[in-house]
């Protein structure tokens, strides 16, 4: 799963034409998915009591990344910290690409019709048929808000993603993990900036608005050094097995959690806020309570890409799956 060995390649030299072409087939070859719910995989294990070590995540390096420590990890804590997922060199280039997209996404209206096309910027026509009535619009203008972009939009940025994603041998892990082919989604594969000054974000599970009865891993990767006392927002996490979704009474949206709830619901095991190292990874599903870290002192943004993967057969059909 690691290797310093692995370049990556140069994103502006790529066709444009052929990357839009195989991203779109990727779309459309989802459209006729039936959803069939199914349990997460893996055994699940009580949830955290009293007395447990629960000041932590597990993590381990990139090298010892496999089905059997992604389910131990995930059914103890809800989730997994891998170091050095992307060798060092992939760091640059990287924040450099989503510098481009989220630059060229953040035009809107007119200006954004006659933005010319790159691989920076190219959006399918099959994202107007997948998105309807003003979805699309109000997806783009929350990523705006939000600095960042869905990677839908650059197809040249999401097939070099892909590609990556296959040398490090991430697409039979999935297969291997989920149990059956893994596709992405449109929607939850998200380009990150955070802008300064960071707002509170809502704690959430995103299996709320998901779905609960799916196979999921998302792929959570900064490319800054982040969270803890760093001066730049990582996550803040609730570090406990959950196998259903909390309540929203008294929340902001009906899929997040009121802030009070936290510490009254979850007393052994308060929230934590993980350092992370630029390339490192947090793998969790669709049932893990965070939040972007909050601290009014932030400092520094931070570059992340966030990829959710789900098992084909039970891919949440309200967040547009695609093949891989």
């Amino acid at each position: 799963m690691y290797s310093e060995q692995l370049t990556l390649p140069d994103i502006g030299s790529r066709d444009r034409v052929k990357d839009q072409a195989r991203f779109s087939a990727r779309i459309a070859a989802c459209r006729s998915l039936s959803f069939s719910p199914a349990r997460i995989p893996g055994t699940p294990l009580p949830t955290t009591t009293a007395g447990e070590d629960s000041g932590c995540l597990p993590e381990i390096h990139a090298s010892d990344l496999n089905t059997a420590t992604i389910q131990a990890a995930l059914s103890a804590k809800g989730a997994l910290i891998v170091r050095e997922l992307l060798p060092t060199q992939m760091i640059a280039p990287l924040c450099a690409a989503i510098d481009a997209v989220i630059e060229a996404c953040s035009l809107s209206g007119e200006a954004a019709r006659q933005q010319p096309r790159s691989p920076y910027f190219d959006p399918p026509d099959i994202l107007s048929e997948v998105m309807k009535n003003a979805e699309l619009g109000r997806s783009r203008a929350f990523h705006r808000d939000s600095g960042s972009a869905m990677c839908a939009e650059a197809p040249c940025v999401a097939e070099t993603l892909l590609d990556l994603y296959g040398a490090l041998g991430l697409k039979e892990l999935l297969q291997d993990y989920l149990g059956e082919p893994p596709c992405l989604s449109v929607k939850k594969w998200v380009l990150r900036k955070t802008r300064l000054p960071v707002h509170e974000a809502g704690w959430h599970q995103d299996g709320a608005f998901m779905g609960q009865d799916i196979k999921s891993l998302n792929v959570w990767i900064p490319l800054t050094r982040c969270g803890g006392a760093s001066g730049a927002p990582g996550m803040d996490i609730v570090p406990r097995r959950l196998h259903d979704i909390v309540g929203a009474k008294d929340a902001l949206f009906d899929w997040s959690v009121n802030p009070g709830q936290i510490n009254q619901q979850f007393p052994d095991t308060p929230p934590i806020s993980p350092l992370f190292d630029a390339g490192d990874a947090l793998l969790f599903d669709h049932l893990l309570l965070h939040r972007t870290q909050y601290r009014p002192e932030f400092e520094r943004p931070r570059h992340a890409i966030e990829t959710w993967f789900f098992g084909c057969s039970s891919a949440p059909s309200n967040q547009v799956p695609l093949a891989w």
